[in-house]
């Protein structure tokens, strides 16, 4: 089990035991060391957010260290390094993704909004990620 704060409701937080993630091929899982909070995470406790839906994890904004790595990872990617995280996910190839805009791809899945974020111990991500 991991330790994260996850916002349950508009204005309610709370403490609570997750399930730890599975480490999937391609994927790293990263201690989480430093997350940073801002105004879209307290737009997403306030309820203001209407790209969340709760319960969810807050923080796109992460800095932690890499303590295991899946299956096809890079040797690049090891234990102990230390890494800042991208916090969107992106397809590659819709029309945003060919322009080299991958923060807008049409599919995107960023921490803390469509998926859960950095306010946990750990966290598993795709190392390209």
């Amino acid at each position: 089990m991991v330790k994260a704060l996850r916002i349950e409701s508009e204005n309610v937080t709370r403490f609570a035991e997750i399930t730890e993630a599975p480490l999937l091929p391609g994927h790293v899982r990263v201690s989480v060391k430093h997350v940073g909070l801002c105004g879209s995470d307290l737009n997403t406790f306030k309820g203001l957010n209407p790209l969340v839906e709760l319960p969810r994890i807050p923080s796109h904004e992460i800095g932690g260290e890499i303590i295991e790595a899946g299956e096809g990872v890079s040797a690049a990617y090891a234990k102990g390094k230390r890494v800042i995280v991208l916090p969107y996910t992106n397809c590659g190839q819709c029309s945003s993704c060919r322009k080299g805009r991958l923060n807008a791809c049409r599919y995107n899945k960023t921490l803390g909004v469509q998926q859960n974020g950095g306010l946990a111990e750990q966290i598993v991500l795709p190392a390209k990620n």
